[in-house]
């Protein structure tokens, strides 16, 4: 069991994805390098989003797109994979709950060439009958440090309402020239996984 973990790991595009999931135990004791709550400072960046996915929600979709929340069906292939304790056990995830991602950069040909392995934890779970979400926080295995959390909510209008909120700062390893990238990288993967959602919703019969 590796405990001293420091950053994600570094693979070629195409290496076998198969081998994610042994990251689990290989990491299951690296810790936490956030918790909601504690004091912030300059180097965080908050972003927020909030789109609405229907007009005309029903029981049936709401019950939809919060099983597709709730088992980490968010982003694309290309943008990001990933394997969980949730996934493993083909259920919806739980407060402490690990999650290995793997995280792809397209070039400007959209090429992926590169990708990294990098390790979450479910910090906590909204399952209710109008509201569903989760938040989780980075490892000493990942080169953000911060959160993440999604979160939709059935309305007394019947609309549906994605909210998608990040706060995080890219890690002291990683040289400062390169922020300005990775920040631009964040954004675009907020807005890929926002987008593949709701048409992962659509595809669904949503």
């Amino acid at each position: 069991m590796n405990t001293q973990q420091r950053g994600a790991v570094i693979v070629f595009f195409g290496q076998a994805r198969e081998q994610d999931a042994t990251y689990l135990d290989r990491w299951r004791a690296v810790p936490l390098t956030y918790r909601p709550g504690q004091a912030v400072d300059a180097r965080f960046e908050r972003h927020h989003y909030e789109v609405v996915l229907s007009e005309k929600a029903n029981a049936a979709s709401f019950a939809c797109a919060a099983d597709h929340l709730l088992r980490y069906h968010f982003y694309p292939p290309l943008i990001m994979t990933h394997v969980s304790d949730f996934s493993h056990e083909d259920r919806r995830m739980k407060p402490g709950d690990r999650l290995v991602q793997r995280i792809g950069a397209a070039n400007p040909f959209g090429w992926t060439l590169v990708e990294g392995i990098t390790m979450n934890e479910i910090w906590s779970v909204i399952d209710e009958p109008r509201r569903a979400g989760f938040i989780y926080v980075t490892t000493e295995a990942h080169e953000e440090v911060g959160e993440w959390s999604a979160q939709i909510e059935w309305r007394m209008d019947q609309s549906l309402m994605l909210t998608v909120s990040a706060l995080s700062h890219t890690s002291d390893r990683i040289p400062r020239w390169f922020h300005p990238l990775t920040r631009r990288l964040k954004q675009k993967a907020h807005h890929a996984g926002i987008a593949h959602f709701s048409t992962l919703l659509a595809r669904s019969g949503f």
